[in-house]
């Protein structure tokens, strides 16, 4: 199993934890993922905005069923969409597998029919399934519906935007002490309160600024050092900021085009 993963660049993240997710807005997932553990449920749907850490969270699963002497593999869509579709053939052999970016499938209904496939398949060998996307099942505009309708008899969950202070908080402490690393309270504090609040954004800037501090002893840290630390904090911030709106201004472009074709549609069809 683990050869296949290497031959597939499909390895775990290793560096993900379910403690990662133990902020107040993750507690109904968590509850979730705990039913998962035991059988009770052999699916799970999540979704949200990009860079709200549905990556991570799959990863911190899987990473909880290996723990458990488990085979997990999690892959995403995005990185395998232009590759052969073969590459989704025998994966049910896995006791658990993770799909991220689902909504990519959209562009192609061969994908669509192969994930439908490994469906069926894993769910008549009792694995268990994660899926991840940016909207619900309902709202993916895929051609295949069987596939939906697979997708939609999945417990379906939607993400924590990360505007929570507590729900930050708790991640960026969590990950914080697995990786031992420690920051003075004025950046930690910084980061929390104007830095990103989406979860993956946050962590990026977390390891943008880290190697700022790996070879000083906290007694060498200067205040020169914290202020850039500090100003680094606010300028990725600022970059995360102008990625959002300029994602969500093709969002509404692509929204907008998709409106217009329809009209037409409708128009020339009378």
């Amino acid at each position: 199993m683990a050869q296949a993963q290497l031959s597939l660049n499909l390895d775990i993240k290793h560096d993900a934890s379910l403690s990662d997710f133990s902020g107040p807005g993750w507690m109904s997932i968590i509850d979730a993922v705990r039913q998962l553990h035991v059988g009770l449920i052999g699916q799970l749907y999540l979704f949200g905005s990009p860079a709200t850490g549905k990556s991570h969270l799959l990863s911190a699963i899987c990473e909880s069923f290996i723990e458990m002497n488990k085979t997990a593999i999690c892959l995403s869509l995005n990185e395998l969409i232009d590759t052969d579709v073969d590459v989704l053939s025998s994966l049910e052999n896995f006791d658990v597998i993770a799909i991220d970016d689902l909504e990519v499938l959209e562009r192609s209904s061969l994908w669509q029919e192969a994930l439908f496939h490994l469906i069926n398949r894993s769910r008549e060998g009792q694995r268990q399934l994660l899926f991840a996307a940016d909207k619900p099942a309902s709202e993916l505009p895929f051609q295949l519906t069987d596939l939906l309708t697979r997708l939609a008899q999945a417990p379906t969950f939607k993400v924590p935007n990360g505007h929570d202070f507590a729900d930050r908080q708790a991640l960026l402490q969590s990950i914080l002490r697995r990786r031992g690393w420690q920051f003075d309270e004025r950046i930690i504090d910084h980061l929390l309160t104007e830095g990103p609040h989406r979860i993956g954004a946050m962590m990026e800037v977390l390891n943008y600024i880290q190697p700022m501090f790996s070879n000083l002893g906290r007694s060498n840290i200067s205040k020169a050092v914290i202020s850039d630390a500090l100003r680094t904090i606010n300028e990725q911030t600022l970059a995360a900021e102008l990625a959002d709106i300029s994602q969500e201004t093709q969002l509404d472009n692509q929204a907008a085009s998709q409106d217009q074709h329809t009209m037409s549609l409708d128009f020339n069809s009378h």
